[in-house]
């Protein structure tokens, strides 16, 4: 029981993690039931004869829902308002000009009256049949109408409206029509097209709200499966018809059992099946990636990741918004494998496909289009930081996803005019997303304290002002941080690890030599300085650079990651040089050991203690005065077994034969930096 408690003390943050990312998903979960079957058009019924069990509504297929729709529109009646107003302002208007033109022409005033009315109950006629606009764009197919007039609306017919030019030939040859006097001029004066005006204006909004209701109203079923018909027997081929009743009564029966007293029931399931998931989670990394484990923050990352996307998903399926392969799946491995192996990357996928799996339609074939994709995408980027190998991932997630998915069309039996072709564009959409990671890797790093290799990149480049003063300042400790680098990535080729990691540790290294370049020997020319120290002062000079690096490195912004590397790569070694000297020196007083001690810590990562092995030989090596195969073999030997006693690899993970290969790999090196030629066997 206190293994236990003592065991929760110690991770609860982690545990709390997952408590959280458990009662996120389960809460996203739909609250319908799961139904028992799986099926798949096209595909055999691998199941025992199936019966309907309650009478099963036929839903109608989205074509068939957009057919009727259509039609529904273009039968629907158009609303217009009529303005009576226009007709009045305009013949009053026209009272005025009739008046005007009358007392122009001289004519007698027993003509006026009468030829006055004439004008305007044709005028009165034209408005009363109304007038709409020539470029009217809201033309109904169906050619039916209602005009509202002081909100009574009455139906009418297209063929009644005239166009403000229809109206006015209309009145013209009603006027010739009856014109005995020779009174047209007189007409055609009076300009009756500038009183034509449209009267009638489209009602957009209750246009809108009545085909909305007409739309509400649409029935979607046609027709009903009796309860204990049988559906489908074992063997059979789900064809179109089959696979649409299977869809019904799936539809029909996760509403049931969800709005039934079995929710408890749903909940209780679904609980447990993503309380398993997640303690997969926990028991792989707590066995396999235990410095993930017991870090929070990296440990908050992946479960982030897994949440954010079956978040995602839950709200594609739920609102509708667009189609669930739009979403960049892929970029869960991508963005992962940046910051840890591809073996984590590839399971923590594993396990968000398999959540997202209850929540997407065609669960089965949404987990294996994405499973395919999602391995083609973890092994193609393995160098992030190349561009062309970004792009040439992408189009093998793109290949991965339309080759997978013709093949299940193929297989389905589907036809060619039934293929919804959208899908493969938004497989290309998808695997063009993959490009998000770019981005995505600077905000995890700022957010987590990760470093990615894009980092690395750019701070192992020698142009970087930390560098370029290091190689001004203390020429030769730069030189001595190059070989080092070249040696220690050599190393992590052969053995396994971040050679990008340890090759811009190894640079940074020594950047604490900045401030006293000329007491590190590399960089002197001639004069000592420590020949006039005491071999104490000498010792603390240069353990200080440690802790000089590291405070550089802070200023510097440098990442968190580069400058362990600082602090480890002497470990808590002894500076015995000058050690040795202060026991000659004092032969008579105990001699503090402590004093001449790195603070360390000691490394704890492969790449750490491949640095402190390169750094120690590589610095040594300059002081070899005969060089050869057995000097160079001894001194590496010598170093590295002096390490081991100081116990400086036990907090780190490698192994013996990573060791003994990183001694082979640093002699051969050596010897090639030296010229050395092998020794042949005297004959």
């Amino acid at each position: 029981m206190s293994h236990i408690l003592l065991f929760i003390r110690t991770h609860t943050y982690v545990i709390l993690l997952y408590i959280i990312s458990i009662v996120i998903v389960c809460f996203l979960f739909p609250r319908e039931g799961k139904f028992p079957y799986e099926f798949q058009k096209g595909k055999i019924w691998g199941h025992d004869e199936l019966y309907a069990p309650f009478d099963i509504p036929i839903l109608k297929t989205r074509q068939e829902l957009d057919v009727e729709k259509d039609s529904l529109l273009k039968i629907s009646v158009m609303y217009y308002n009529e303005h009576s107003e226009v007709a009045e302002q305009q013949k009053i208007r026209f009272g005025q000009t009739f008046d005007e033109q009358w007392e122009k022409s001289g004519w007698h005033d027993s003509r006026k009256a009468r030829l006055y009315q004439r004008i305007v109950v044709l005028l009165d006629s034209a408005y009363s049949r109304g007038i709409l606009q020539a470029d009217d764009g809201n033309r109904s197919l169906s050619e039916q109408i209602v005009i509202i007039k002081n909100n009574i609306a009455g139906e009418g017919d297209r063929d009644d409206i005239l166009t403000p030019k229809a109206a006015y030939e209309l009145v013209m040859s009603s006027l010739e029509k009856e014109d005995s006097d020779g009174e047209m001029p007189f007409m055609k004066s009076l300009n009756l097209n500038n009183f034509i005006q449209p009267n009638l204006t489209f009602n957009a909004d209750i246009t809108r709200k009545v085909k909305n209701e007409q739309i509400g109203k649409l029935s979607y079923t046609k027709g009903v499966v009796p309860a204990s018909r049988k559906i489908i027997a074992r063997g059979e081929v789900v064809n179109d018809e089959k696979w649409n009743i299977l869809v019904s009564m799936q539809h029909e029966f996760e509403n049931r059992v969800g709005a039934s007293g079995n929710f408890k029931q749903i909940r209780a399931g679904q609980a447990i099946i993503v309380v398993f998931c997640f303690l997969l989670v926990y028991i792989y990394l707590m066995s396999f990636r235990p410095e993930i484990f017991r870090n929070t923050l990296r440990t908050a990352f992946l479960l982030l990741m897994m949440v954010l996307f079956i978040s995602l998903s839950f709200l594609v399926v739920r609102k509708d918004y667009f189609s669930l392969y739009l979403l960049p799946y892929v970029l869960i491995p991508v963005i992962i494998c940046t910051f840890y192996d591809a073996r984590t990357a590839g399971f923590m996928y594993m396990v968000t496909l398999l959540l997202v799996g209850f929540i997407a339609p065609s669960g089965f074939e949404f987990v294996f289009l994405n499973f395919v994709a999602g391995i083609a995408g973890i092994i193609n980027v393995k160098s992030i930081y190349r561009r062309g190998s970004l792009f040439k991932s992408i189009i093998v997630v793109i290949f991965a996803y339309c080759a997978t998915y013709s093949a299940i069309v193929l297989m389905q039996g589907i036809s060619i005019r039934q293929i919804e072709w959208m899908n493969y564009l938004r497989f290309a959409i998808s695997g063009a997303l993959i490009f998000v990671a770019y981005p995505s890797i600077f905000i995890f790093e700022k957010i987590f304290g990760f470093i990615s290799d894009i980092t690395l990149m750019e701070l192992s480049d020698t142009n970087q002002p930390l560098l370029r003063k290091l190689s001004e300042v203390a020429p030769g400790t730069f030189q001595h941080s190059l070989q080092v680098a070249n040696l220690a990535e050599e190393v992590i080729q052969k053995i396994g690890g971040n050679p990008l990691l340890v090759r811009t540790g190894a640079l940074y290294h020594d950047i604490g030599k900045i401030n006293r370049p000329g007491y590190f020997i590399e960089n002197q020319a001639g004069r000592n300085p420590h020949e006039e120290l005491s071999p104490e002062n000498s010792a603390q000079i240069i353990i200080e650079h440690v802790s000089n690096g590291v405070e550089i490195a802070r200023k510097n912004r440098i990442p968190q990651h580069v400058i362990d590397f600082i602090r480890t790569h002497h470990g808590t070694t002894t500076v015995r040089f000058f050690y040795h000297l202060q026991q000659k020196q004092q032969t008579d007083k105990h001699v503090d050991r402590s004093k001449f001690t790195y603070p360390g810590p000691v490394p704890f990562s492969k790449e750490m203690v491949v640095l402190m092995m390169c750094d120690s030989i590589e610095a040594a090596s300059r002081s070899l005065k005969e060089i050869n195969h057995r000097n160079i073999s001894d001194l590496v030997d010598n170093i590295v077994n002096y390490q081991i006693l100081e116990d400086q690899y036990n907090d780190a993970n490698i192994t013996y034969r990573e060791i003994n290969t990183t001694k082979h790999v640093i002699k051969n090196r050596l010897m090639n930096i030296y010229h050395v030629r092998i020794e042949y066997p005297k004959t």
